[in-house]
């Protein structure tokens, strides 16, 4: 009988709620395969057909988080490592996350890692996946890793969104009050200047600036909208350059707020990722290896990248974190006592909720001081040149009379 795809709903042990596509001869038989792999089945429906170029598409954010527990979940139940990531690849709508899965296998029947093949083939995970998949197989628990690294992207997927809907008022603002500036440029002030006529020598030199602007918008309107698109098309341009993206990243850590959102997120990684793999048994310098690969290229993972030496010359973990990092006085203080008492992976995940809590507060306040920076900004705008037009009206007033 040729399998079908099927799509399904189910419960894990832990009441978790499961969906995804899978193949299998008919639906009692897919029944019968979740069910041995210790989920509850709630639904099981004929997967529609993925259509046109949408198979081409690459794999989603939520479709990812998805993989990983499937994967996690069947290789706690005993299914080995190649048949859970052929079976969650036979179920990929996408044909092109099937593809990359494809060849994650075939690396792994070559001998590769599985972090090597994750990294290498199947592309677009955060960088702190792979590292976790090596903490995974170097501790023997790839189960709980891979769990673990769905939640993670799950909570972050969830703040990402956070952030995107906190950002919708305050944009459209800014695009109203851009609109509302262009309106003004090009069809009030051009108005003023024609009453205001050709002479205008007692005209206030910023009035004049604010008139000749106008004018010159209002005559070249499609002049004004090519220059923006080209503008808009460069910024794309530059924004998909990885060498532009890797030097701005770098610039948005001295920014008063952005900095620290971006710092306590890679803390908040960095120390989570070092905290489970000091905790499975990974020795100390391997885990600062592995953690130091999720971190992103910049001030903080150039400071790590000295810590490996400086533990193999003898240096204590507190010491050279001190002198290579931002780390806080109390972050020093419990690594120092985390090596004292041989709790460090403990003290290392005390650092990393601590961090998680800090990177919310610092989004909130970000986003609470987006809406009145906007008004504020186009208010300005539209005061400055609402003042520029009084002043000039004024000066030809003075003159008349």
């Amino acid at each position: 009988m040729t399998p079908q795809a099927f799509q399904y709903q189910a419960i894990d042990r832990q009441g978790a709620m499961s969906r995804g596509v899978l193949t299998a001869p008919n639906e009692a038989a897919l029944v019968r395969r979740l069910s041995a792999e210790g989920l509850t089945v709630l639904k099981v429906s004929p997967a529609a057909a993925a259509q046109g170029e949408g198979q081409n598409r690459p794999l989603k954010s939520g479709e990812r988080v998805l993989v990983l527990r499937q994967l996690g979940l069947m290789l706690e139940a005993g299914v080995s490592l190649l048949e859970s990531l052929d079976t969650v690849a036979q179920g990929m709508q996408s044909r092109k996350g099937k593809e990359q899965f494809l060849a994650a296998i075939a690396a792994l029947r070559r001998g590769d890692s599985l972090g090597k093949a994750l990294e290498e083939h199947v592309p677009g995970f955060p960088d702190y996946l792979y590292a976790m998949a090596r903490v995974g197989e170097a501790s023997g628990r790839v189960a709980e890793v891979l769990k673990q690294a769905a939640e993670q992207m799950a909570y972050e997927d969830r703040l990402r969104k956070d952030f995107g809907n906190a950002m919708t008022y305050p944009a459209f603002l800014l695009m109203a009050g851009l609109g509302a500036v262009a309106f003004i440029f090009t069809q009030v002030v051009p108005r003023f200047g024609a009453m205001i006529g050709e002479d205008r020598s007692r005209v206030p030199t910023v009035s004049r600036w604010v008139l000749s602007a106008g004018e010159f918008a209002n005559a070249n309107i499609g002049v004004i909208g090519i220059g923006l698109g080209a503008l808009i098309a460069l910024v794309v341009v530059i924004a998909t350059n990885p060498a532009i993206k890797a030097r701005a990243y770098t610039l948005a850590h001295g920014l008063p707020v952005v900095g620290g959102v971006l710092q306590a997120r890679e803390m908040a990684a960095w120390a989570r990722l070092t905290s489970f793999a000091l905790v499975n048994g990974v020795p100390i310098l391997s885990a600062v290896a592995l953690a130091r690969a999720a971190v992103p290229i910049g001030p903080f993972r150039q400071g790590l990248n000295r810590l490996e030496n400086d533990l193999k010359a003898g240096l204590t973990l507190d010491a050279s974190l001190a002198a290579h990092t931002k780390l806080e006085a109390m972050d020093l203080s419990l690594l120092r006592a985390g090596q004292r008492s041989g709790a460090i992976g403990a003290m290392f995940g005390f650092m990393a909720d601590n961090y998680e809590n800090r990177l919310r507060d610092s989004m909130k306040r970000m986003t609470s001081l987006l809406e009145p920076a906007a008004i504020g900004a186009i208010s300005l705008i539209v005061g400055f040149v609402a003042l520029s037009l009084v002043l000039a009206l004024s000066s030809v007033y003075e003159g008349v009379v």
